[in-house]
């Protein structure tokens, strides 16, 4: 079997990338600079120069061949719903493209979408469900799903199986990082007076459901949400963080909403300035302003018997002692 995975350079798309490896795929990565890949890809791995946002015609020879095409490649940081669509949106709709122009039949087209797609929860007695009325909050949210219904132009003849993941985290991340960051000089924080909910789930446990979904039969033309069983509150989560890392200072930092909108806008001046994003800026705080953004993972267990292997304490552990061990966090 030949795969190909895009976005291999990035956290779930080099996990993806290794465990394809491991089952004994002939791994073919889709990157736009070979020198980002995390040491463990740069040998065994067939490697194709190029980028989601080429032309069609310039992606057809990367997909020839391939049984399963693996799109986990995404834009997570941007300024405006163009800079989104542009990746998010348009790179789905050309490598889908790419794979009619080559007039083959794959086994399977993996989208990795978002929960951010749908949306958050209404309240806490309800989670999203795959089949809820999608109702995005940020252009990030806007783009995956207009890359959701691109991929949909080019089915039944491209069988397709997409996966909208919630909050992730493990070794390799880069977004849940600045978390981490904060935590470790000893801050906590609490935006409002409110309590959030939100699911996750570990970027391996991830990377093993995208695979699991792409290869069942059952899994055609449907999307699944992969997720821990049970949301995690935020001052729960960072009163674990805080007892792995063991910081010496113990305070949390409360920001009234309005404080925190007024931050975010003084942010939209400077990205504007510096043409670079800022977060969070006005965009990101449409994210993080809902108390609940918690999904169902009860259909992709029904569907395929996909269930989280790594528990968030051991999880979170692993990626502290990553993070310290690479020199990215320093604990105070």
């Amino acid at each position: 079997m030949r795969s190909l995975v895009t976005g291999a350079t990035g956290f779930i798309g080099s996990h993806v990338a290794e465990i394809l490896k491991g089952m004994g795929h002939d791994v073919r990565l889709l990157v736009r600079d070979e020198r980002r890949l995390f040491p463990e890809l740069k040998t065994g791995y067939e490697i194709a120069r190029g980028d989601v946002t080429n032309k069609p015609h310039d992606l057809q020879k990367h997909v020839e061949g391939c049984d399963y095409v693996f799109h986990v490649a995404g834009l997570i940081k941007g300024r405006t719903q163009r800079e989104f669509n542009e990746v998010n949106a348009f790179g789905v709709k050309h490598l889908c493209e790419a794979v009619k122009l080559n007039k083959q039949s794959i086994k399977r087209f993996l989208l990795v979408s978002s929960l951010a797609a749908i949306g958050p929860a209404e309240d806490s007695r309800h989670a999203v469900h795959e089949d809820d009325t999608p109702h995005p909050q940020t252009y990030y949210g806007r783009s995956k799903l207009l890359g959701e219904k691109f991929a949909h132009m080019y089915e039944p003849e491209m069988p397709l199986t997409i996966v909208r993941p919630p909050a992730v985290y493990g070794p390799r991340d880069t977004g849940i990082l600045e978390f981490f960051k904060f935590m470790s000089k000893g801050y906590a924080m609490q935006l409002g007076s409110e309590e959030r909910a939100f699911s996750m789930i570990h970027g391996k446990d991830l990377a093993r459901g995208i695979i699991e979904a792409a290869m069942h039969e059952n899994t055609v033309g449907e999307a699944f949400f992969l997720t821990d069983p049970k949301p995690y509150a935020m001052s729960w989560t960072m009163a674990l963080l805080r007892d792995i890392l063991k910081p010496t200072k113990h305070r949390t930092l409360s920001a009234p909403i309005w404080v925190a909108k007024l931050y975010a806008r003084f942010n939209d001046v400077l990205q504007l300035v510096t043409g670079t994003p800022r977060l969070p800026n006005s965009d990101k705080m449409r994210e993080l302003l809902p108390l609940y953004w918690v999904c169902s993972g009860e259909k992709a267990k029904k569907t395929f018997g996909f269930a989280p292997k790594i528990r968030i304490h051991e999880g979170m552990k692993e990626t502290a002692e990553f993070y310290i061990q690479k020199g990215w966090i320093k604990v105070e």
